[in-house]
């Protein structure tokens, strides 16, 4: 039975021997010497590395002891294998692997990026980011979204693979692995539930509750939660908005502030947009400073975490006991009531910046409309109690 290949960018049996120079007819000579207790010259060690081109190397190391010419070899295959640790081999970890993955995506959007990087260091890593490549199977994979659904959802489950299967690709693409893994795993049942949207007679009772809430002052959230409900912005659009992008307007003869804002970060190309605001949310804006930083900061002047600041207002709503109403919760409830104050499906699409399943109004119809029609409808809606 042949004898089986030494693994890529790994060693064989480290051997030890005394050795010494003799003179031969043309020159000197290595011999290994018989009675080391005789010898007069050193001791090597040696072995053979296999490197990633697949040709195999005598590597060796002379001391003046056995124990010493071992420990400069092994010193020395050290240093070989971290000069070639950037290839994907089937003992790279899993956590290294999903570094390497998060760098090949450097080019997508920010928030994409962000996305992945949540996923793979507070799911993936800790369960199973020390496991070696060859040790991933289908099985493994399939016990480990079982768990993710149970304790977060099928919607997390479904990102995770997803991010599961980008990484695996890349080691099949490095031919770490013969077969991507994720592909044998069952698929990920279960409905999804979506956002709960905030019933248009609950909407002003909640925002008054929310303004006068002490500790949401204190945060800086109390503003942010009245301009998602006033807008239906996303969260992440609200948080990547500067000073800048807002402007006050004072139409004349009318008694009444108003502002424009301008989307100009957003999910989709449809997301980059210019809002008419309701009076109300143009007040609370006039009221803030418009310098050059983020509109809605931290405590600290700082540019929001979107995941912080989910966490934040979950434990505002339970505390404040408001119902499991999300940022998104806001922003289908926006839609209803632009709906029934008559605007047409494009003037909605448009306003909360969803990409218009039209190719043509999709290409050819403005984004920045969002005007006072439905603002008025919004300012009816924040403010008026429903009987």
């Amino acid at each position: 039975m042949p004898r089986p290949r030494t693994p890529l960018s790994s060693y064989g049996r480290i051997s030890v021997d005394a050795v010494e120079y003799v003179e031969g007819e043309s020159r000197r000579r290595l011999v290994v010497v018989k009675t080391p207790e005789k010898r007069h010259g050193y001791w090597r060690a040696r072995t053979r590395y296999r490197f990633p081109s697949g040709k195999l190397r005598q590597v060796e190391r002379f001391d003046v002891s056995a124990a010493k010419a071992e420990a400069a070899l092994r010193k020395a295959l050290t240093s070989i294998q971290e000069s070639t640790r950037s290839e994907v081999k089937r003992e790279t970890r899993m956590q290294d692997l999903g570094a390497r993955f998060l760098a090949s995506k450097a080019n997508r959007a920010p928030r994409t990026v962000e996305g992945y990087r949540d996923l793979i260091e507070r799911v993936i890593n800790p369960r199973i980011g020390d496991l070696a490549i060859s040790e991933v199977t289908a099985e493994r994979l399939q016990r480990l979204l079982d768990v993710i659904v149970e304790e977060s959802g099928t919607g997390t489950a479904k990102n995770t693979r997803a991010v599961l299967s980008g990484i695996m690709g890349l080691a099949v693409r490095s031919d770490a692995m013969e077969r991507n893994p994720v592909r044998d795993l069952a698929p990920i049942e279960g409905k999804r539930v979506g956002a709960k949207p905030v019933p248009l007679g609950d909407l002003p009772g909640i925002l008054e509750a929310v303004s006068g809430d002490k500790q949401l002052r204190i945060q800086d959230m109390a503003d942010l939660v009245e301009f998602i409900a006033g807008t239906g912005v996303r969260i992440s659009e609200a948080i990547d908005l500067d000073g800048p992008d807002v402007g006050i307007t004072a139409p004349a003869g009318i008694p009444t502030i108003g502002a424009v804002v301008t989307v100009r970060k957003s999910k989709t190309d449809a997301g980059v947009r210019r809002l008419t605001v309701p009076s109300s949310v143009a007040v609370m804006l006039a009221a803030r400073p418009l310098g050059e930083g983020p509109l809605f900061p931290t405590p600290l002047g700082k540019r929001r975490d979107r995941n912080n600041t989910s966490a934040d207002w979950q434990e505002a709503r339970e505390r404040l006991e408001l119902g499991e109403y999300s940022f998104h919760s806001f922003r289908k409830t926006v839609a209803t009531a632009l709906d029934q104050a008559g605007l047409s499906a494009r003037d909605i699409a448009e306003y909360l910046g969803h990409t218009d399943p039209h190719v043509t109004m999709r290409t050819y119809m403005s984004k920045t409309v969002g005007g006072s029609r439905a603002a008025e409808a919004l300012d009816l809606a924040m403010h008026v109690r429903q009987v």
